[in-house]
């Protein structure tokens, strides 16, 4: 059976062969439901053929614009058509990428989750090849100095080892400047000199600044931080250099001036935070050591992302060899283990095969040691079930803090290491405590996951089976004053031939935009010029003000309200500044459409005429008497 990601990926190369091949396109963006094409020739693009595939609603000629009219699923054949087209050729734009909706960490981890997308796969089945190989070296099948052991162990190490090479080359797609230069200068972070000199505690200057050095190597966010600050520092040089040799010299500046920067400015930050933080949980272990595994338990994952844990690693290492005994990996030690149990909730709570795939062998590689496949393809992604794993290490951590449990050695990686934790004197009760750390981990986490995680369904299903559950009448009104209009009147065929679906338009007399009905807010467009809309009872609205208007990029719009976000009937979501926009030539009309109305058995227009926010304006009904017997039949 053919996946959904297949589908939209064969869709996506047939659209772009049909516009006329990458080489006919100039740009791309894409707005709330069309593909938005810049053609060097529009005649090369077949639009009969373009019409015809499954999954295209309507082709459009507008505004210089080839429009490729997809529907809900425009993101998804978006991200597909992208990687066919020539990014060095191709002025690649689109409307999300600067999209600033949800608060700050959302958006973090939503660009950190991202970078790791094109490469889950492939960290999948790396962390399963260092699981094995822990497996064999244990078990003495293998030696850790054979050759066979050795090339093994570069195949499923190299990712993670040279992760900012990779990360620098997909932070540089993300930010818009040479991926090439991106990967070098993750390369320079993880270059063996500078490596071999951390390691052997050597001190360096640069121009006669003091360089500290840290291992870069397995770390993500110095190298998402130093592409980020060279994306802007790019921008400065362009404007200097002149257009003639921006090739040799911008690339030359990039690497010149942030190598250092990253070197002389993300080292001390890192470094000192780090520090901050093993000195602060040491701190707060001699004080309350169940606070303290708490704590730890809690942040530990989030703190290796963000590589700040390599400070606690010559604390572990002092109070091995001081006391040959240490209380800090005792509580570390259960954090993989909450990682695993929610791995494997989200695993067997999908409804999604190709999430499974992921999700499930992850787990076993978590089992092993090896976190990263589960963090970047699983947990992280789904942002509450990072949080659920957090906190189930958490009280993992409690407990393993409670009884004082410890390492006597340093341990090997997983289910593997547990044997390095039993005190030489014999097997006691700490080390019990701390195998029921690592059992409650991953219990605790995998249990809350069920509880309070969504299941990951396929692109286009939802979980709600029986559609008398979701849809019911829905009496919908006028979300702004003015004159109503059909909207075979409104003058784009996407809208008029309702292509996109059933509703109204209305003639604006103001810039005011409320609420038609009670419902949440599913999407906020980033250039703020359309909403979409769910009511309580499963109508889809699109409220689309005016048309082509994405192109003034938000200017003139101001949005209230955000993604997500419970609406009240009545309640202003938008406002928007009705003469600014005439005066710039654009039409005014607002289509208010119910995108979804094969839920419903009529979608009835119920006004005429000039018409207030707050009157009914169209009404959906459904059958209900059909669908319980539809349901009953079903059941």
């Amino acid at each position: 059976m053919t996946s959904s990601v297949e589908k939209d990926k064969a869709l996506a190369q047939d659209i772009l062969k049909l516009v006329g091949g990458k080489e006919n396109v100039n740009s791309l963006i894409h707005c709330i439901t069309r593909l938005r094409f810049t053609l060097k020739d529009e005649g090369k693009a077949n639009d009969d053929a373009i019409k015809n595939l499954k999954g295209v609603m309507s082709v459009v000629h507008s505004g210089g614009q080839y429009q490729v009219v997809i529907g809900n699923k425009v993101t998804d054949i978006y991200n597909q058509v992208m990687p066919l087209l020539d990014f060095s050729s191709t002025v690649s734009v689109t409307d999300v990428d600067a999209k600033k909706d949800g608060n700050l960490a959302s958006r973090a981890v939503a660009i950190l989750s991202s970078l790791f997308l094109p490469m889950l796969g492939v960290m999948t089945g790396a962390g399963l090849l260092k699981g094995l190989l822990v497996l064999l070296t244990v078990t003495g099948i293998l030696n850790q100095n054979s050759g066979t052991y050795m090339i093994w162990n570069a195949a499923g190490d190299a990712l993670f080892y040279f992760l900012p090479i990779i990360l620098g080359f997909s932070s540089a797609r993300t930010f818009k400047v040479n991926e090439y230069i991106g990967a070098i200068l993750g390369a320079s972070l993880t270059y063996p000199t500078l490596i071999t000199a951390f390691t052997a505690g050597k001190s360096i200057t640069f121009l006669g600044i003091h360089v500290t050095l840290m291992n870069y190597t397995q770390t993500m966010l110095p190298i998402v931080l130093a592409v980020y600050a060279m994306s802007w520092l790019e921008k400065l040089f362009k404007r200097i250099v002149p257009k003639a040799v921006q090739n040799i010299f911008v690339p030359f500046l990039d690497l010149f001036v942030t190598v250092p920067l990253t070197f002389l400015i993300v080292g001390p930050i890192m470094q000192k935070v780090s520090q901050w933080l093993a000195t602060g949980s040491m701190w707060v272990y001699g004080l309350a050591p169940i606070a303290a595994g708490l704590f730890l338990g809690f942040v530990w994952q989030g703190a290796v992302i963000f590589g700040l844990h390599y400070a606690f690693i010559p604390i572990l290492m002092n109070n091995l060899t001081t006391n040959n005994f240490d209380p800090i990996n005792g509580i570390l030690y259960c954090t993989l283990f909450g990682q695993v149990g929610a791995a494997l909730a989200m695993g067997l709570k999908s409804k999604d095969s190709d999430f499974k795939e992921i999700a499930l062998p992850a787990s076993l590689s978590g089992l092993f040691g090896i976190t990263e496949p589960i963090i970047y393809g699983v947990t992280l992604p789904h942002k509450r079930s990072f949080l659920m794993a957090s906190i189930g290490s958490a009280v993992g951590g409690a407990v393993a803090a409670a009884f004082h449990a410890g390492m006597y050695t340093m341990p090997g990686g997983g289910i593997f290491g547990i044997a390095a934790f039993i005190n030489p004197k014999g097997i006691d009760a700490s080390f019990i405590a701390f195998v029921a750390s690592l059992v409650i981990s991953v219990v605790v986490s995998f249990i809350l996951t069920l509880i309070f995680c969504k299941a990951v369904v396929p692109e286009g299903k939802s979980n709600t089976s029986v559609r008398t559950t979701e849809f019911k009448d829905e009496e919908i009104e006028a979300p702004v004053d003015g004159e109503v209009i059909a909207l075979s009147d409104v003058k784009d065929e996407v809208f008029s031939t309702e292509v996109i679906g059933k509703g109204l338009a209305i003639n604006p007399s103001n810039g005011e935009i409320y609420a038609p009905f009670d419902g949440r807010v599913v999407t906020v467009f980033p250039t703020k010029h359309a909403l979409g809309l769910k009511s309580d009872n499963g109508v889809e609205l699109l409220i689309h003000i005016g048309l082509d208007t994405v192109k003034l990029e938000g200017k003139y719009f101001d949005v209230k309200v955000k993604e997500g976000e419970v609406i009240k009937k009545g309640q202003l979501l938008e406002s928007f500044n009705l003469q600014a926009i005439k005066e710039k030539g654009f039409d005014t009309v607002i289509p208010v459409v119910v995108t979804n109305p094969n839920n419903f058995d009529d979608i009835l227009a119920s006004a005429k005429g000039v018409i207030n926010h707050g009157q009914q304006l169209i009404l959906a009904t459904v059958d209900q008497t059909q669908e319980v017997a539809s349901a009953i039949a079903t059941n």
